[in-house]
């Protein structure tokens, strides 16, 4: 069988998933490597009852935390059956309007919890980040855990119905194959798609020339939506009690509630830049160093884009961060919530510009070689194909 496969890609529209779906976008914009795509972001155009359903199964019915128990009220279930369900009915509406797909891409797994009956008549494409070890390694009791069952077993539905697994790591991919050793379903890794800024060859030695000529001092920079649980008060206390105001200013590009007159000397806080705008390109630009100090992590794309950007980074020893963040390499990794080693890695990396010189520039390369957005589009093409059987 041969011809043009038509593609639906079905993106839950949170967080780091819009980064997915504007690569989709410009990927696919026309019919390209023989597939025709189109896009529907499960948080676009929600109708009155789309909403309701919406504030229904996500409001919280157990305090977070109460008790040391975390998802007593099963809302990450809940919340992932909301991402099901309004996929499901996009699905509809396009078939009613007389779509017809060849082939199904939900990014990321919840995206298909409403959608098993029909991953048995259209081959499907699941992408993933994580399975739900990402919390399950988290519970702090045999009772959390539980907690999380049906989200399990949901996945491994899921998992078993797809044609093709598409884990954006090894860890991830890893994950799988150790948490549902029934599955055979195919799994592919596939690096997260992320292009190198526009004009962006010279950032690298710009840098070093401001630190060797002393133009001026060298600017960290913390990108991150929830402030806790990316290591953001981890960064604070340490920038305070290091006194690093005296020798590098704090770039934070976050739009969570925090108080700009309480931060500490020499940090500036940056609301509501959008990514890959001007604003956001300029913040990455002026940077000389990269720190996420995240608790909680699957993957971390903002990884990518530091080393997209040719900063040497710091993150965590978690889950896929590693892959990402190649330690004495291309950057520092540290244990969570190690603020002596968080504050080692920060003193050793401003006090050598040659070293984040070089850490950049082997990021940089890794992320050109492992993130390169054609070579994804040009092997996600090729694998939707085979999943149409063309």
């Amino acid at each position: 069988m041969t011809g043009t496969v038509s593609a639906l890609f079905i993106n839950s529209g949170i967080l780091g998933q819009t980064t997915f779906a504007e690569f989709v976008r410009r990927a696919f914009a026309d019919e390209v490597d023989g597939v025709r795509a189109t896009q529907t972001l499960v948080t676009d155009d929600l109708t009155p009852a789309e909403r309701v359903m919406r504030f229904t199964l996500c409001l919280p019915l157990w305090p977070p935390g109460a008790a040391g128990i975390r998802n007593l009220d099963f809302r990450r279930y809940r919340c992932e059956m909301n991402a099901g369900l309004l996929a499901r009915n996009r699905l509809r509406r396009l078939e009613r309007a007389g779509r017809r797909f060849d082939v199904l891409h939900f990014h990321h797994q919840p995206t298909a919890y409403a959608s098993l009956d029909v991953m048995q008549r259209i081959p499907s494409i699941v992408s993933i980040d994580s399975t739900q070890q990402c919390v399950l390694q988290h519970a702090r009791s045999r009772l959390e855990a539980r907690s999380y069952e049906p989200n399990v077993r949901r996945d491994g539905a899921i998992f078993r119905a797809a044609r093709l697994i598409v884990a954006t790591s090894s860890w991830a991919a890893r994950s799988v194959r150790q948490d549902y050793p029934t599955c055979d379903t195919e799994t592919a890794v596939m690096m997260n798609p992320v292009p190198l800024p526009p004009a962006s060859d010279g950032w690298i030695a710009e840098r070093h020339a401001r630190a060797t000529q002393g133009i001026a001092p060298p600017r960290v920079l913390f990108v991150g939506g929830d402030f806790p649980r990316k290591g953001g008060y981890d960064l604070l206390d340490v920038w305070a009690r290091a006194r690093l105001h005296e020798r590098a200013r704090l770039d934070i590009m976050s739009n969570w509630p925090l108080e700009a007159a309480a931060l500490p000397p020499g940090v500036e806080l940056h609301r509501g830049v959008e990514a890959h705008t001007e604003p956001w390109q300029a913040l990455w630009r002026s940077a000389d160093l990269f720190v996420l100090p995240t608790r909680d992590e699957a993957f971390g794309i903002v990884f990518q884009e530091a080393g997209a950007a040719g900063l040497p980074a710091i993150g965590t020893r978690i889950n896929a961060v590693p892959e990402i963040v190649h330690d004495d390499d291309t950057g520092v990794l540290i244990t969570p919530g190690d603020r002596t080693m968080l504050a080692r890695a920060l003193e050793s990396l401003l006090a050598s510009p040659d070293r984040r010189r070089e850490m950049g520039t082997r990021g940089r390369a890794f992320v050109a070689a492992s993130a390169d957005p054609e070579r994804y589009r040009r092997d996600l093409a090729a694998a939707i194909r085979r999943a149409a059987g063309r």
